[in-house]
């Protein structure tokens, strides 16, 4: 057995592969086999060293015989129903999207036996470059599929439905970055009046909700799982605790719950309030009185992301914003994000109030808004 480190070149993170090679008692070649792990200690060398055994042992016995036939669309399917029995119902319903893709980029008639890294190849330059295609993908979302299928077909290996995993020597090509302008992501003072006076006249809850969003930094999961609980307000201090988000992703509104943690780790924390945030959870809850939710639609049930974005898209004209400003529920926290760094806080301490050490917006935020103070500042020099 050997190792080799990988390193993510976008993320930075280590991955080790733990490798054996084999004799294939079907071909008579050489056959290589891996398993990945997050850290190369004693006890992963020992555990990579009996999964590979365990794995060549099955395919030395299994290759012998001939392989189960079954379309793609059906291992897929098989995988999916295996994985549902493992991970949270959020987590379910973001990789159904991906298996629902890889179907259709694969052919869900094809044989997985058959398929070959060459053909895997031009799938994914067809998703990533061609005009035609229906789905445009980024790398990295390349690369989630690609991972998507790296356990599709190892579940096909361990019930016999091909020999080797042909993911195993695809690279995914890079695909050039599209270069956004920092201003899109967040609402300048002039947007963010216009759009709260906006809100404040049509839609009370919608404001109350993205003041919240707005005054504290939040996710929108995590502003609409508040509960009135998670609010303390005391002579000495006042905050709202972040310890879960709205589980909403593919349920019907009343069986939407509050998780018990929130989307990263770094994301459960205190929050301040400001006298303003204060006002705005007191007359939220006169609108929520028969919920334990602070932030309610007119029949106390949580309030819905999709709604709120569709509605965003439908008044942005009605709200003086320019047809390139893509809003949404999460600018009202990169717009936060602008305005701590306006009033020259820390980079280190938003990062910590938001609830996220390592998001690139946030970065990039923060030094675009201290950049333009710098050349502020270096004009009205000359003016002494």
């Amino acid at each position: 057995m050997w190792i080799e480190k990988k390193i993510n070149p976008e993320t930075n993170k280590v991955k080790y592969l733990f490798r054996e090679k084999y004799n294939d008692n079907l071909t008579g070649k050489k056959r290589t086999i891996s398993v990945t792990f997050d850290k190369n200690t004693r006890e992963t060398r020992t555990k990579a060293q009996k999964i590979l055994l365990s794995r060549i042992s099955l395919r030395q016995q299994d290759s012998s015989r001939s392989l189960k036939t079954i379309t793609f669309e059906n291992l897929a399917n098989k995988w999916f129903e295996y994985y549902k029995k493992q991970v949270k119902d959020s987590t379910v319903y973001s990789v159904q999207g991906q298996v629902k893709i890889v179907i259709e980029m694969v052919g869900k008639d094809t044989l997985p036996a058959k398929i070959t890294p060459q053909y895997l190849r031009h799938k994914f330059e067809e998703i990533m470059f061609s005009d035609t295609s229906k789905h445009k993908v980024s790398t990295s979302y390349a690369r989630s599929l690609k991972s998507r299928l790296n356990a599709i077909f190892n579940y096909g290996i361990d019930h016999h439905y091909l020999i080797e995993n042909p993911i195993d020597r695809l690279k995914i090509p890079n695909k050039k970055k599209e270069a956004h302008v920092v201003t899109e992501f967040f609402l300048e003072e002039d947007e963010l009046k216009n759009v709260m006076n906006y809100l404040k006249n049509h839609n009370m809850r919608y404001y109350l909700f993205c003041q919240w969003l707005y005054l504290n930094g939040l996710r929108f999961g995590e502003a609409a799982a508040m509960l009135k609980s998670d609010v303390i307000i005391t002579e000495e201090q006042s905050y709202c605790k972040v310890t879960g988000t709205l589980d909403y992703a593919g349920k019907k509104t009343k069986s939407q719950t509050k998780s018990s943690q929130t989307k990263t780790s770094s994301g459960m924390r205190e929050v301040e309030l400001n006298s303003q945030a204060i006002k705005i959870f007191q007359e939220a809850c006169k609108l929520s009185k028969n919920s334990e939710y602070i932030f309610t639609t007119s029949n106390q049930t949580p309030l819905s992301i999709a709604a709120l974005n569709t509605y965003f898209r439908k008044h942005k004209e009605k709200m003086n914003l320019s047809q390139d400003k893509r809003i949404s529920t999460h600018i009202f926290r990169h717009t936060h994000v602008s305005k701590l760094a306006e009033l020259d806080i820390p980079l280190h301490i938003i990062q910590r109030r938001v609830g996220h050490a390592n998001e690139d917006i946030t970065r990039d935020i923060y030094l675009h808004i201290t950049s333009k103070a710098k050349d502020k500042t270096k004009k009205l020099l000359e003016l002494l």
